[in-house]
């Protein structure tokens, strides 16, 4: 069950996906804020990303359905 979080950064309301049984969305996101620490800050996805995370998100979909095509032959 995806727990309801406030954005550190911009007070955005978002989910987190972390379980005890797997990590949450954020480990699969590049965190592009340079020198900003994430130890023990829950930040939105546009807040780690720099405005990213839809991009970044789209582009991984696009080369997993590539992966799974050439897998595939």
């Amino acid at each position: 069950m995806m727990s309801k979080l406030v954005c550190d950064e911009c007070g955005t309301t978002f989910n987190c996906g972390s379980t005890p049984d797997r990590s949450c969305w954020c480990m699969n996101l590049p965190n592009m804020r340079g020198s900003y620490d994430l130890a023990g800050k829950c930040v939105c996805p546009d807040c780690l990303t720099l405005g990213k995370a839809k991009e970044i998100t789209k582009q991984r979909k696009k080369r997993n359905i590539v992966r799974q095509q050439n897998s595939i032959r």
